[in-house]
This record gives C-alpha cells, structure tokens and sequence, in this order.
C-alpha cells in the first residue's frame, strides 16, 4: 500500500519500509488490534453514530437543587462534583434519556438526567 492511497486507512507502516509502502512488521497483527479494539468497545465507552440521538439544541427546567452533572450520558459514568442547581439550561444533544449542557459541549462531560428535567 501506498502512503495516502486510502482516506480513511491508517497508516500502519515503519519508516524503514521502502518508498513509503508496507504495512507495520509483525505476526498475528492484524489480530492483535483487532482483540484491542474488541476490548475497548466490550467496556460499553465507545459510541457509535447509529446510536447517537441528535437534537436541535433546547431549553430545560430543573426544579430540584441537586441533580448530578455527569462525565457522560448514564449512572456508569462517573460525577463531576457538580450539580445544576434550580434554573433554566441549555441541551445540545440527547442520548437514551440524558441531556448534554451546552455549558460542557465542548468536552462533552456534563450530562444531565432529563427524567428530572421538563423541556420548555
């Protein structure tokens, strides 16, 4: 293979491989990363698009003081140590129940329950 002869193909190739061509030395590899890979989405982190729930960003009403602020959508994930307090937020995205806060948007560590939230 050619370095850059595939958009979406990472380049696993050494330095040393001639004229840029070559995949990275090795027996079992390919099966290798492929066990990562198996290892990294069996812990339930990775997301994929099908299952993502995009939204129009919208107005909630959090009437209790204390809800949670999580690190990502659902009780697995951890706390931030933050709660929203009573007030009116902004939710950018949804995902199987929970809000994401434009407030955290750019990391996308700051997910609410929407159980205890009414839209607006």
């Amino acid at each position: 293979m050619k370095r850059g002869c595939a958009p979406y193909a990472e380049w696993l190739g050494q330095k040393e491989n001639p004229q840029g061509k070559g995949w990275a030395a090795g027996e079992k590899y390919g099966e290798k990363i492929l066990s990562i890979l198996k290892a990294v989405v069996s812990e339930g982190k990775v997301q994929f698009m099908e299952s993502l729930t995009l939204s129009a960003p919208y107005m909630v009403r959090v009437a209790i003081p204390d809800l949670n602020i999580r690190k990502g959508p659902g009780t697995d994930f951890p706390k931030t140590g933050k709660f929203t307090g009573v007030g009116i937020f902004t939710v950018v995205e949804e995902q199987d129940g929970w809000g994401l806060l434009k407030a955290y948007a750019e990391k996308r560590d700051g997910w609410i329950s929407l159980a205890f939230a009414t839209r607006i």
